[in-house]
């Protein structure tokens, strides 16, 4: 394999156009894959920059924003970067079909690759009309869930929610992406989005230049190997013991009891989320408030508060992150079935060192080219001190790696790490909601 990085370390569209007319014809070979990172602050203005590459780069690109990316040269808030690599691969996107079955025929397609790439908006924000669509059926399941009598009455309300929500993908599962792509028999990085600042219509995700929507977009890779690591400490061999380890990681706050079915919370503790999280934490946003938020670009994903729930298959742990919206419901990117009705809701705290995201031990030392997937709420709990993730690479590797800060990513392995990963949800599958991070290798040839 081959590869060249361009990085351009500006946020303004023409003087990147600029940069880039410069360094794209000292290309020495034939690059047929490329991944191009754009900083969330080209939100609303990296149209300029996406038509000059669609006319310059004819080969498969998958496109994406994320909160930061890192090279030899350092870290970058602002910008753009550019993988480009002479690698064996193959794409395929969802279609309108069901969203498992869609992606057990890519799992088909893929089975002979060594690693595959998903890359999708596992919170997906649509536009006005669409939200107000989406608060109107959220209250007529509310008024049909406060009428019930039984909890089984309520589960099959939140069944019948969850199934919509799904179906018009505004949430797209973590694991039951990474449980239809097991499929393959080959490990899965899961590069699920969810923005920290949220516009419309947004996670935005294109290939070869056009936009990819509501989707699931696959790659699969030959002569690559995957690794995946979370902060946290090893989980415990049951609930009780499980708890204990999250009580005390984290700032523990209270200890719930849930209603859950599919991938949506209808209480805890009695109350709708919404009125627990007002009275827990005082966090609160009415609808008119959320949706001009969201026209304005200033709303924000990331809250410090979460629900930690552990799972009844491997008793690992996933936290839900708690926010004030204005819905009765609580829908989440997780499916809930294999947890616990109990959870701990959590204040989170990073003690660790910066590098400890990106230390990948003795797997990392070699000549091979390394992409690092990092969990942005780094970027927030370490602030200045994330560098030390790039002075913790350029001290080890000196060359050959990129940071790419993304969403929580995910993955599906199909070796057992030699750590009881907290964050193991399923048999073979990684989902934490913070602190995780994945290590691409490819051959360098």
């Amino acid at each position: 394999m081959r590869y060249r990085i361009i990085t351009v370390a500006t946020s303004q569209p023409e003087e990147a156009v600029k940069l880039l007319e410069n360094e794209l014809p000292s290309i020495d070979f034939h690059p047929n894959f490329g991944l191009i990172i754009f900083t969330t602050s080209y939100y609303g203005k990296h149209e300029k920059v996406v038509s000059f590459l669609k006319k310059r780069l004819k080969f498969d690109t998958v496109t994406f924003f994320s909160d930061g990316f890192g090279s030899e040269r350092g870290i970058f808030m602002h910008g753009i970067l550019i993988i480009m690599l002479q690698v064996e691969h193959k794409v395929f996107i969802t279609g309108k079909g069901d969203i498992g079955q869609e992606l057990g025929r890519i799992a088909d397609n893929i089975s002979d690759c060594d690693i595959a790439l998903a890359v999708y908006p596992a919170l997906y924000f649509p536009g006005k009309s669409s939200l107000l669509k989406g608060f109107i059926r959220d209250r007529y399941y509310w008024f049909r869930y406060r009428r019930c009598k039984s909890e089984r009455c309520k589960k099959k309300i939140l069944r019948k929610y969850s199934n919509w929500i799904q179906k018009e993908r505004y949430f797209i599962p973590v694991n039951r992406v990474l449980r239809a792509l097991s499929k393959a028999r080959i490990p899965v990085a899961s590069i699920n989005l969810v923005p920290i600042e949220v516009h419309e219509e947004t996670p935005l995700i294109l290939y070869n230049f056009e936009p990819v929507g509501k989707n699931v977009l696959v790659v699969g890779l030959k002569d690559a190997e995957l690794y995946f690591k979370d902060i946290f400490p090893e989980r415990g061999e049951s609930y009780e013991e499980t708890k204990e380890i999250l009580g005390k990681f984290f700032a523990l706050k209270d200890e719930v009891t849930i209603v859950k079915e599919g991938n949506v919370i209808g209480e805890i503790n009695g109350l709708p989320v919404k009125d627990y999280i007002k009275k827990r934490f005082e966090l609160e946003m009415a609808e008119n408030e959320f949706v001009e938020k969201l026209e304005k670009g200033e709303l924000s994903a990331i809250t410090p508060f979460g629900l930690a729930m552990i799972s009844g298959k491997t008793y690992g742990s996933s936290v839900v992150g708690l926010q004030g919206f204005p819905l009765n419901f609580y829908p989440f990117y997780l499916e809930f079935e294999n947890y616990f009705d109990q959870g701990l809701v959590i204040g989170e705290v990073f003690s660790q060192k910066p590098h400890e995201f990106v230390d990948f031990g003795e797997k990392m030392m070699d000549g091979s080219l390394k992409l690092f997937f990092v969990d942005s709420t780094s970027l927030l709990a370490y602030r200045g001190e994330t560098y030390e993730i790039h002075d913790f690479l350029s001290g080890k590797l000196r060359e050959n790696f990129l940071i790419i800060f993304s969403s929580l990513p995910s993955a599906r392995l199909e070796i057992t790490p030699e750590k009881k990963l907290i964050s193991e949800i399923e048999p073979g599958i990684f989902f934490f909601a913070s602190g995780t991070s994945l290590m691409l290798k490819f051959v360098i040839s």
